[in-house]
């Protein structure tokens, strides 16, 4: 009897495992026009602009 409901369990768990994987289903594919949201094609810009931002140009003072 208890190889019985070895089995019995042991088919169970293949039979919701095999439900689980079904009702998934495939990963989203995104289709045409449909928004993303992956940033590829944003500008990147600094976070702090000052601190990176040049200096004005000026002539030096060693240089005539």
């Amino acid at each position: 009897m208890m190889p019985t409901v070895i089995v019995l369990l042991l088919v169970i768990v293949a039979l919701a495992a095999v439900v689980w994987v079904v009702r998934r289903g495939p990963p989203h594919v995104p289709h045409t026009g449909e928004d993303q949201d992956t940033a590829w094609n944003d500008p990147i810009t600094p976070a702090d602009e000052e601190d990176e931002a040049e200096p004005p140009l000026s002539p030096r003072e060693d240089r005539p």
